[in-house]
């Protein structure tokens, strides 16, 4: 997986909470191996912003993501969540998910192109609804 170059901001208590995620990954599948790999490296790059300054058009945890293919036109919506709370049926895909790796600390509008092994995806995120409360 990579993303392009851009700037990636995280909520200072969030990029805790994600480093205590990668310590449990020791016993994982190489797969989940991969992803604390893509994660911690997301994680090197952030800029980390306090709770009540972090803008409201940014990717976070229990962020709700519309997203754009700008290949095949289809529009995807993602709730980023922690990995107890996934739920296929209702689109809530893992933190430490590809996609939720990618799309984290990401804002709207944002252009970028997301490789995933051996697919290529143009997306641009076209909405990024946060809780009220999760300020």
């Amino acid at each position: 997986m990579k993303k392009d170059k851009k700037e990636v901001i995280v909520v200072e208590e969030e990029y805790h909470l994600f480093k205590q995620y990668l310590k449990k990954f020791n016993k994982l599948t190489i797969r989940n191996k991969l992803s604390f790999l893509n994660l911690n490296r997301e994680l090197s790059k952030a800029v980390l912003v306090d709770k009540d300054s972090f803008p409201p058009d940014i990717v976070r945890l229990n962020s709700t993501v519309i997203v754009k293919d700008r290949d095949t036109n289809r529009v995807k919506t993602y709730t980023i969540v922690s990995p107890d709370k996934v739920d296929d049926k209702e689109s809530k895909v893992s933190i430490l998910s590809p996609i939720g790796i990618a799309l984290i600390g990401f804002k709207k509008g944002l252009q970028f192109t997301w490789r995933y092994f051996s697919s290529k995806h143009n997306l641009t995120i076209m909405e990024v609804y946060n809780s009220p409360s999760l300020n």
